[in-house]
């Protein structure tokens, strides 16, 4: 890695030259900026901004405030939560977008939500009619093919705009496979020796439609979506020593899920409203069936969940400063329950039955004042009430409130550089499947649910540095320190008779990450239209373990990840091709009797994309080049990890191999 960026850096060194004025808190890039990527939607052009990484946002986020990623589309927000931003970015032809703004912190009329740095894909005014049809077909070595299928059409008018889209794929679990399964005693001898063989796929089928117009001098956007996943996956595990054995599971979860929005945005005076509406359901059903050695252990989990919510913002903008001011309310609610038996013979689980609610509402402020053309600063704070209220196995209510400050100031010292500074209290949501138990036959444990869980809550201070190099790249890097209380991570759970793994708040914690985030051309080392990009975060933590009153990292927090990928347009060929390596992490997961390691190495994707006409694009791909495996290492303990001696030591190593990809694009109109 150290070599790696210390070739960036010089690459940068070697790549300086005139900036596109880094002084204003807006960039625009017109269509002529990516022409030569060939670029067939506005998700391929985002890849292409300087500066600027894609962040999806997470659907997972209950409420609007953290779960909208940091694109924009003519200056709004995508409204749907459930439509992930990429397909919705896939479903915009490069032909309809007109430019894409590069929007800095202190920017006038935006609604940043806290970021630093988002991206506002502006339409082309005209009225048009465009289409997008996408075949893919994706063989793997392990076994099993994935096809893919999707429409989408979309009607511009000067004042309505309808979008249509619909797909069906199935996409391969690439980190299963097959390979040896080996369990060591604590003095490592050899145990047990076998192999694991594991095949899963998801089927996904969706559809999505929105709508907009003008209503009542403002403007009005409905949204509707609908989507199912069904995820199979078939395990055998074998035994050669000491003796041979037989281990099969089968296990399928359905998800369907639903979702309708509406927003509607208006001029009042000098101040500029937007109100938004979302009603969100998904129905789980999981069934896990286990048969070893004429013994049948089954579990299953059935849960809907529900999430309403209203938002409302006021928004003014002077020569100077501005202001944003609203609320949010949300209902969430919860109905799961979980069941394991053996041989037809019910295990009694801690909260096995739950109904969990949350009442949550957010009143929030920001200013933002630009006293220069080369500084801003914002300002602004969150206070935050919800009331969390548990019923069936566990009765319980809980209420919280908690205020979230933040500050960032950006200056530019030059035309080419740019710095950051962000301090910002940020409080994390509670994952209401911690409040439900669960059991996977497949590695023998069970995590309890806790309904005692409270948020973490963090301070962070972060620093970035952003250089443009040339017109067409940049480095950035970025330090954070994170400060943290109340560490969501796992304790035990003991009852009469039973001790099980939960979810639980460990004390404080730290965290320290170092980003580097780079896009830069080589043509002045010789390769004419190349572009070599890096996004790699290093990291740190630290909490105290307490099972053992050590200090360790958290859980499932890589200490490295990120990509490093170098690609090249060749437009006299209408062709363009890459290859990436994503870098191998190890995650740790601490629970009270197990220490588990999990471990990706690294992986090699090559591409290759074609153009025969402007209408038509086929792109070939190989991914995992190297084979690289997925390796589990689980040490077990008797009881306690710190007080109970090291029971056995379990590896398995798993290899998918390469898979090939080939996918046939055509757009309609535009």
């Amino acid at each position: 890695m150290i070599k790696t960026f210390s070739l960036l850096a010089a690459a940068a060194s070697i790549l300086a030259g005139p900036a596109m004025g880094a002084t204003a808190t807006v960039d625009a890039y017109p269509a002529a900026f990516f022409a030569s990527s060939q670029p067939s939607s506005a998700f391929d052009m985002i890849g292409r901004l300087p500066g600027f990484s894609f962040d999806g946002g997470d659907s997972e986020v209950r409420g609007f405030s953290g779960a909208a990623g940091n694109v924009l589309i003519d200056g709004k927000r995508p409204s749907s939560k459930q439509e992930s931003l990429e397909a919705v970015l896939r479903r915009i032809p490069a032909g309809a977008v007109q430019r894409i703004e590069l929007i800095r912190a202190g920017a006038a009329g935006i609604d940043m939500q806290g970021q630093a740095l988002v991206a506002n894909v502006v339409r082309l005014p005209i009225a048009q009619a465009q289409g997008r049809v996408e075949a893919g077909l994706e063989t793997f070595r392990h076994g099993g093919a994935a096809p893919s299928l999707a429409v989408e059409y979309s009607r511009k008018s000067p004042d309505r705009l309808i979008e249509l889209s619909a797909s069906a794929a199935r996409e391969v679990e690439d980190e299963a496979g097959e390979g040896p399964l080996l369990r060591f005693s604590s003095s490592s001898d050899l145990e047990r020796a076998g192999r694991f063989d594991e095949n899963q796929a998801t089927d996904i089928v969706e559809a999505a439609a929105g709508y907009e117009r003008p209503v009542g001098g403002g403007k009005f956007r409905g949204d509707l979506s609908v989507r199912r996943e069904r995820t199979g996956a078939d395990i055998l595990e074998t035994a050669t020593f000491p003796e041979p054995a037989r281990s099969v599971v089968a296990e399928t979860e359905i998800v369907t899920e639903g979702e309708a929005v509406a927003q509607y945005d208006r001029a009042l005076g000098s101040w500029r409203s937007e109100l938004r509406g979302l009603h969100h359901q998904s129905r789980l059903r999981s069934r896990d069936v286990e048969v070893e050695d004429g013994e049948t252990s089954v579990s299953s989990l059935r849960s809907i969940a529900r999430e309403s919510i209203v938002r409302g913002v006021m928004r003014r903008e002077g020569p100077a400063l501005g202001l944003d001011v609203g609320g949010e309310a949300a209902l969430n609610v919860l109905d799961s329950a979980s069941h394991l038996s053996e041989n037809g013979v019910a295990i009694v689980l801690p909260s096995a039955t739950v109904r969990v609610e949350e009442r949550r509402a957010e009143a929030f402020a920001t200013m933002t004042w630009r006293p220069s053309p080369t500084l801003a600063l914002e300002v602004g704070s969150r206070f935050e009430v919800s009331e969390l209220s548990h019923a069936g196995d566990a009765q319980l209510t809980k209420s919280f409130a908690y205020a979230k400050p933040n500050a960032l100031v950006t200056w530019s010292p030059t035309a080419r550089d740019r710095v950051r500074l962000e301090l910002a209290r940020r409080v994390g949501q509670l994952d209401f499947e911690d409040f439900v138990s669960s059991a996977s036959l497949t590695s023998d444990t069970v995590t309890a649910g806790n309904p005692d869980l409270v948020p973490d809550r963090t301070w962070r201070a972060a620093f970035a540095w952003e250089r443009q190099v040339g017109s067409a790249g940049s480095v950035v890097l970025t330090l954070r320190r994170d400060l943290i209380e109340d560490v969501v991570d796992r304790i035990p759970i003991a009852g009469a008779g039973f001790a099980f793994d939960a979810p639980g708040n460990i004390g404080k914690g730290r965290r320290t990450e170092f980003e580097i985030n780079a896009k830069l051309p080589v043509d002045r080392l010789g390769v004419a239209g190349g572009l070599v990009r890096a996004d790699v975060v290093w990291r740190r933590s630290r909490v105290t373990d307490p099972a053992t009153g050590l200090a360790r990292g958290i859980s499932d927090e890589p200490a490295v990840e990120g990509a490093v990928s170098f690609s090249q347009d060749l437009p006299s060929w209408r062709a363009r091709w890459g290859v990436e390596a994503t870098i191998g992490e190890t995650e740790y997961e601490f629970r009270f009797d197990e220490v588990e390691r999990e471990r990706i190495e690294t992986r090699y994707d090559l591409f290759a994309e074609y153009r025969p006409s402007a209408a038509w694009r086929m792109r070939v791909k190989v991914e995992n080049l190297g084979s690289g495996k997925a390796e589990r290492r689980r040490e077990r303990y008797q009881g306690l990890r710190g007080s109970a001696p090291l029971g056995r030591i379990e590896a398995r190593s798993l290899d998918s191999g390469p898979s090939i990809g080939v996918t046939l694009e055509r757009t309609l109109g535009g």
